[in-house]
């Protein structure tokens, strides 16, 4: 799904849902859609009130006050509940968002550099058999899964992250 569909995808269920589309929201949503990898709330307020999102969006919100912590916090977790997005945790302290593949989207997983933070997507797993097995062994039925690999990466194992 492109990254327009995906936005669109969201912005149809908060509005399917009852829930204002404020300018904030657009410019969140929008920022969700696009990034590459999951971001922490600190790091979603910065960008929008950084201007890197897109200016109408901001602008929607009603003039040049900045969005704030506690804002997008509760958006972001409002997405988590409706099921938009989901909350990712790598072991730094807080919480990261991104926005939760639709039934039919690409399933992905995360590469975790330790040294520096960076997180990076990797798409499929063929963890089928596993799971099979550990639902046949344990009676239990597997929903969902969440997988991370904790590395260096490159540019640290260069010495290009210091």
């Amino acid at each position: 799904m492109s990254r327009a569909a995906e936005y669109d995808r969201l912005l149809c269920a908060l509005k399917q849902g009852g829930y204002r589309v404020t300018g904030p929201r657009r410019a969140l949503l929008r920022l969700l859609t696009e990034a590459r990898e999951p971001l922490s709330v600190q790091e979603m307020c910065s960008a929008v009130n950084d201007g890197r999102d897109p200016a109408e969006d901001v602008a929607a919100a009603g003039g040049d006050d900045a969005v704030n912590v506690v804002t997008v916090y509760r958006f972001a977790n409002l997405l988590v509940d409706l099921g938009l997005a989901r909350r990712v945790e790598f072991g730094q302290g807080y919480y990261r968002y991104e926005c939760e593949e639709p039934q039919d989207g690409p399933h992905h997983h995360h590469l975790v550099c330790r040294r520096c933070g960076r997180v990076e997507d990797f798409h499929g797993c063929d963890l089928a058999p596993l799971t099979s097995r550990l639902e046949a062994e344990h009676d239990f039925r597997v929903e969902s899964h969440q997988l991370e690999l904790y590395g260096t990466c490159g540019a640290c194992r260069e010495g290009v992250n210091g």
